[in-house]
């Protein structure tokens, strides 16, 4: 039994959070709506990648629409040291721009809808290895083997903006963002030993080495700087913090007692699973430099009991081809349904 399970006495305090998550998290949009450069600019321009190097290598970049829901292109292409993200998409797309040039409107013909006066608004995010960029793509210069995607979606509306996605496994643990990669550590209770081992040899098999931990020698210095895979049940302290903070990590997800619901795209209540497995991705919660940093996240493989955390671990080890293009995913009775 882990350390980190939670107990009864800490729901006042959890409920406390979420109303000051919520808040943050408002303030937060606020900030964003008001910056002409919505959608796939967020907040800083700082910090940019350089590089002194050339030569060529080769990239991924990928269009979606709908959270991965449907395909629009996904090309390999080769391009050279010092290109930007926007420089790939306008070589393999045609692409409108606004605000200077800065934010892409349209990518072939699909359009944003944020300030037409349309009901349901969406726009174009766009993620590096999995990982919401939070600078605007005229400025994320590429790496080798990065992996470019844009979706066009509805978050707005639903207040939750997914910060990262499953769906390009085995990145961000691979290439990291801006070149730099963090260390991966598994964080396993006793019952998933196992589990976490074949995780291990399956990340071995994509030529990233992770080490695999107990929650209770889990260190504050990994919790907040490495890439984490949490593996345990619900009532987990750490996975019970990023449920109760679902909404502002842009999560579809939320556990409750022995239960588990999705919501839709507009952040709907959708379904609800007396038991079931899930996977979902989210920025680092405990950086120490903020939740919109994209420096390293937190993968999460849980469930309502024990079986159903082993159903999902076994998704990401055999079946992760056929969880591409994913944003979280729920599985219930070897049936995976993907969320949102």
């Amino acid at each position: 039994m882990s350390l980190y399970k939670k107990t009864k006495n800490t729901r006042n305090t959890t409920k406390k959070i979420v109303m000051a998550a919520m808040l943050l998290f408002l303030i937060g949009i606020l900030v964003i709506a008001t910056n002409p450069e919505i959608g796939n600019i967020f907040i800083s321009k700082n910090n940019l990648a350089e590089t002194n190097q050339t030569g060529s290598f080769s990239v991924k970049i990928i269009a979606t629409e709908n959270f991965g829901e449907s395909t629009i292109f996904s090309k390999e292409i080769e391009i050279k040291y010092g290109e930007s993200a926007m420089d790939v998409l306008n070589k393999v797309s045609n692409v409108t721009h606004s605000y200077g040039g800065g934010f892409v409107e349209s990518i072939n013909g699909i359009k944003s809808t944020y300030s037409d006066g349309k009901e349901e608004k969406k726009d174009w995010f766009y993620y590096i290895n999995g990982v919401l960029s939070p600078v605007g793509a005229s400025h994320y210069i590429l790496h080798p083997g990065d992996v470019e995607r844009w979706d066009f979606h509805n978050s707005w509306d639903a207040d939750r903006i997914t910060t990262a996605i499953i769906g390009d496994y085995p990145e961000p643990f691979a290439h990291g963002f801006r070149g730099q990669v963090r260390n991966t550590t598994i964080v396993y209770s006793d019952e998933f030993y196992d589990n976490a081992c074949e995780l291990q040899q399956s990340l071995k098999q994509h030529d990233i080495i992770a080490s695999i931990n107990l929650f209770e020698d889990l260190s504050n210095s990994e919790k907040m700087n490495n890439n984490l895979i949490l593996i345990d049940t619900y009532d987990n302290n750490l996975i019970e913090e990023l449920n109760t903070n679902a909404r502002s990590l842009g999560l579809f997800i939320e556990f409750g007692e022995d239960k588990l619901t999705t919501f839709t795209k507009t952040g709907e209540e959708y379904h609800v699973f007396d038991t079931g497995g899930v996977i979902f991705a989210t920025k680092n919660h405990w950086n120490p430099k903020g939740n919109w940093n994209s420096e390293n996240v937190v993968w999460v493989i849980s469930g309502v009991t024990n079986e159903n955390v082993t159903e999902a671990a076994e998704i990401l080890v055999n079946n992760y081809n056929d969880i591409k293009n994913y944003t979280s995913l729920v599985t219930f009775d070897e049936t995976i349904y993907k969320v949102p």
